[in-house]
């Protein structure tokens, strides 16, 4: 055995190992010896487990400061703040958000504006791994007339958070589910179907410019005859001369020899002379009359004794033709 070996004995066991070699060096191999010199003996063997004893305690001291040091620090990492929170989400155009947590195992969701459908996850959860599930939603203009609402050959059109549907000859309503048996003097381009479209449950028709909702279905549209309407009416007169209805409008004629004016009201004459839309011969002068024309003929007045040749091309009065006699005669 080492002095280095019996310095890391316990305690006890140096104690007992003292005593043991006490025994054997002073007892059985040596003779009685004095009582001071045993005491002094056991004084040093006292010492010395004295010091040994200091010794281990002031071990156990560090160690234990030692471990107060290691869990004061594990305390203080854990201690810090971490990130458990996932990134920011934003509501998607023409839609909204509900939900503002952003924590793990939070959840948000998402709604759109009416007339808009969802295209995406209508929710999405924060996950431990700071992740979203699902995918960004976005918001896409509603389609009324996917579903092909009209029927019979109806044609139909998408509007705002509506639709409406333009039947086919033959059949009405608003989604031309109802045969139309227009009687014969109303049928023609007088008589249009409406358009109908569904609001909220409610169903309203209406007609092209020009015409009116008629019947007691208010499925038909009737011409509007403008010229009736406004025939005596406080602003006057569609037309200074005639007004002709048409489908979905009117039109204002004038008499043969006019034309329409501009601003399609009035009418203005038609200078037949100066259009040269006359049949005058050459020996014949044009002249123009309201709403027409005139060809005259013209004759030289009668002198005695007196060769001439009339100019009659040109477009003057008779006292104005002038004259060209024959050779030797003035």
């Amino acid at each position: 055995m080492t002095l280095e070996s019996f310095n890391f004995m316990p305690v006890s066991t140096k104690a007992f190992l003292l005593i043991l070699l006490y025994y054997i060096l002073f007892t059985k191999f040596r003779p009685p010896i004095r009582r001071q010199e045993i005491q002094g003996t056991l004084k040093q063997v006292q010492k010395l487990l004295s010091a040994h004893e200091a010794s281990c305690l002031q071990s156990l001291r560090n160690l234990r400061k030692k471990i107060n040091l290691l869990q004061s620090n594990a305390g203080k990492q854990t201690a810090k703040p971490v990130n458990s929170t996932c990134p920011k989400l934003d509501a998607p155009i023409n839609g909204r958000k509900l939900g503002k947590s952003h924590n793990v195992g939070h959840e948000v969701h998402f709604l759109c504006d009416p007339g808009y459908e969802i295209v995406g996850s209508e929710s999405r959860v924060c996950q431990e791994s700071l992740v979203w599930s699902g995918q960004q939603p976005t918001c896409r203009e509603f389609n009324e007339c996917a579903s092909s609402p009209c029927l019979n050959g109806g044609t139909c059109v998408d509007e705002v958070n509506q639709f409406s549907c333009v039947c086919a000859k033959g059949w009405a309503g608003e989604t031309c589910q109802t045969a139309s048996t227009l009687p014969a003097s109303t049928t023609g381009p007088y008589v249009r179907p409406s358009r109908c479209s569904i609001v909220q449950g409610t169903t309203h028709c209406t007609c092209e410019p020009g015409y009116t909702i008629s019947g007691r279905d208010s499925y038909s549209c009737t011409d509007i005859d403008e010229c009736e309407l406004f025939h005596n009416g406080p602003a006057g007169k569609l037309c200074l001369h005639k007004c002709v209805n048409t489908p979905g409008g009117y039109r204002c004629s004038c008499p043969a020899g006019y034309n329409v004016t501009r601003e399609g009201r009035s009418c203005k004459d038609i200078d037949e002379c100066a259009t040269r839309q006359n049949n005058c011969t050459k020996d014949q002068m044009c002249v123009n009359t309201y709403g027409g024309f005139q060809c005259v003929r013209v004759d030289c007045p009668k002198i005695p004794h007196i060769l001439y040749i009339c100019i009659l091309s040109a477009p003057s009065t008779p006292s104005q033709i002038p004259c060209k006699c024959k050779p030797t005669w003035q």
